[in-house]
């Protein structure tokens, strides 16, 4: 399994595909100045620095911070997620988006959820945690009167630095783990990063990768990575690109699937 998962991942470095592809197309797409500052972040996704540079050269000369989503939009994904937390226990909802970026995911459910939630922002970018603490007080009410949204500038490979295992009925990743498995170390970095995610769930909480690449390189790497059984949906085909989501949960055993 281990050297399955290896293999996977190392082809999926050597292409065009995934998130590099994409990344390439949305990051293009939403500036408003020259690419230079997209192909150095396409050369260095691991590092902190190649994101400062990409957040402060996309809101330079911007009257107000904007979104910036990879993949696709909130709206994309709106109903998969509200009908994801229907089955989340009575009462609060602890929620982590890793990575988090400017985003409007965390946003887009803390509007729209009627339940009460409470969201954990986090990135390790100073200039994205500035710019979505402004998108925050801008963004209009909660959803529900009780609901709360907060911001941490904190490294997703080290969860457990910021907040206590078992604290999280939900852990949202929006291409993070893709980008770590573009970094020169690859799947190590990666593996760190599904492994903090779980420590922080409840046990039966879940991890939601949302990504590009095809299952058959992202279910042994995780079921390898995380040593739990990994469902996989369809989500939605944009731009003739199929995304999905990939669901894991510390308590769960078995075979992975798919849920069409």
């Amino acid at each position: 399994m281990a050297a399955a998962a290896t293999a996977a991942a190392a082809s999926w470095l050597k292409g065009p595909r995934g998130v590099f592809r994409t990344l390439v197309r949305s990051s293009l797409s939403s500036a408003s100045s020259s690419s230079s500052w997209s192909d150095d972040l396409l050369r260095q996704m691991d590092r902190r620095d190649a994101w400062d540079r990409f957040y402060t050269a996309k809101e330079k000369g911007a009257s107000r911070p904007g979104h910036f989503d990879w993949f696709f939009s909130y709206e994309d994904v709106s109903g998969f997620l509200l009908s994801f937390l229907q089955s989340s226990p009575a009462g609060r909802t602890q929620i982590l988006d890793v990575g988090c970026g400017t985003s409007a995911l965390s946003l887009g459910l803390f509007r729209d959820s009627p339940r009460q939630l409470h969201i954990s922002c986090l990135d390790f970018s100073p200039p994205a945690i500035d710019s979505l603490r402004q998108l925050v007080r801008e963004s209009p009410p909660p959803g529900h009167p009780l609901s709360e949204l907060h911001c941490y500038l904190a490294d997703a490979t080290a969860l457990t630095s910021t907040f206590e295992e078992g604290s999280f009925h939900l852990v949202l990743d929006k291409g993070t783990c893709d980008t770590l498995l573009r970094c020169p170390q690859g799947p190590g970095r990666a593996k760190t990063l599904v492994s903090e995610c779980l420590r922080v769930l409840r046990p039966t909480g879940n991890l939601l990768q949302f990504s590009d690449e095809d299952p058959d390189a992202r279910v042994p790497f995780l079921e390898q990575a995380g040593r739990v059984k990994v469902t996989v949906k369809e989500i939605a085909h944009i731009g003739g690109i199929c995304y999905y989501a990939y669901i894991l949960s510390p308590d769960s055993s078995g075979t992975s699937g798919a849920v069409k």
